[in-house]
């Protein structure tokens, strides 16, 4: 396997790789690493997007998840279904529309908050590994550009 690596990882230092590519390898890597990670707090990796949204948006829906996350509904729903049973999330009933929750973290759910941002924390050494942190700001600057772009422009030319 290692003969593997090394021998894509010369290809691709010759080859012109698309954006998309570079972001697959990335977000796919990212994956990994938080389900091994997740796995040790008794959550599952898709679980940590939606708790640390939750934790910075309490009292926040499902449909709101959703949009920011630019995630199905029907995956919100079953990701926010598991949380709720594993009781690191309440769901309130919106008095003005009761097909609407509004979604907060349990006692539990906050505990676990330090220890995701601890794993956050852990990957953004590993993957930004020899950048400074002038590197890092302005990576961070482009890729919220990169993010607000594939949300705002996209969506006004499809």
């Amino acid at each position: 396997m290692e003969d593997i690596d090394l021998h894509l990882r010369n290809k691709m230092g010759d080859l012109e790789i698309q954006l998309e590519i570079f972001l697959s390898i990335i977000c796919r890597n990212h994956l990994v690493f938080t389900n091994r990670k997740a796995k040790r707090l008794n959550i599952k990796g898709r679980h940590i997007p939606c708790l640390m949204l939750i934790s910075d948006c309490p009292g926040i829906t499902q449909d709101e998840i959703a949009y920011i996350h630019q995630i199905d509904k029907g995956f919100i729903a079953r990701i926010v279904k598991e949380l709720e049973d594993d009781e690191f999330l309440c769901r309130t009933i919106d008095p003005e529309n009761r097909r609407k929750y509004h979604i907060s973290l349990t006692e539990k759910g906050k505990d676990i908050i330090p220890k995701i941002k601890d794993i956050d924390e852990e990957w953004k050494e590993v993957v930004c590994e020899g950048l400074n942190e002038d590197e890092i700001s302005k990576l961070m600057e482009f890729m919220n550009l990169l993010a607000e772009n594939s949300i705002e422009k996209i969506r006004n030319r499809t």
